[in-house]
């Protein structure tokens, strides 16, 4: 393996252990602050798109739209650090992470455990695989290095975000 290809294999494992990190403060401390209170609730609903999703009597979506975007990046990545794995190999560390968030959330009272949830992040996985099929067809051998690129800014957008809310914030 040539250096520049190593090199490009670290930082996709970097940008994805800090996504990782972003996504644990998201789905089990609630983007709470230091110093907030995080909420304490154990609830828990093993029927699909039911009780969450009826809100004030209407259907709405949005929680699982959140948590399908949320995902999507996890999806890409796998299809980064494994690019010749099935698609399922691509998909279950995905539904694995989601399930232990979601067991966590309950074990720890951080929030309601939904088997939506659980679904939903699946799903924004898959569509994360697929969309990283569709640009690996068309960039080709530039893939790896476009999903660095498109990784890198994302994280430094998240990470100036994070800088305005402690600033606003304390």
């Amino acid at each position: 393996m040539e250096r520049s290809q190593r090199r490009r294999e670290t930082l996709t494992v970097g940008l994805f252990l800090i996504y990782a990190v972003f996504l644990t403060w998201i789905i089990l401390f609630k983007m709470c602050l230091p110093g907030d209170v995080l909420p304490h609730l154990r609830n828990l609903n093993l029927i699909p798109f039911a009780g969450a999703l009826v809100v004030n009597g209407k259907a709405d979506y949005t929680e699982v739209v959140q948590n399908l975007i949320a995902f999507v990046p996890f999806g890409v990545y796998m299809g980064v650090m494994k690019p010749g794995a099935p698609f399922l190999k691509k998909l279950l560390p995905a539904a694995c992470v989601s399930l232990a968030y979601e067991a966590l959330q309950y074990a720890f009272a951080l929030g309601a455990t939904d088997i939506t949830d659980l679904l939903s992040n699946t799903a924004g996985a898959a569509v994360g695989i697929g969309m990283y099929r569709i640009l690996a067809c068309v960039c080709r051998e530039k893939t790896h290095r476009i999903v660095n690129i498109l990784a890198g800014t994302a994280t430094v957008c998240a990470m100036l975000f994070l800088g305005m809310l402690l600033a606003v914030n304390h």
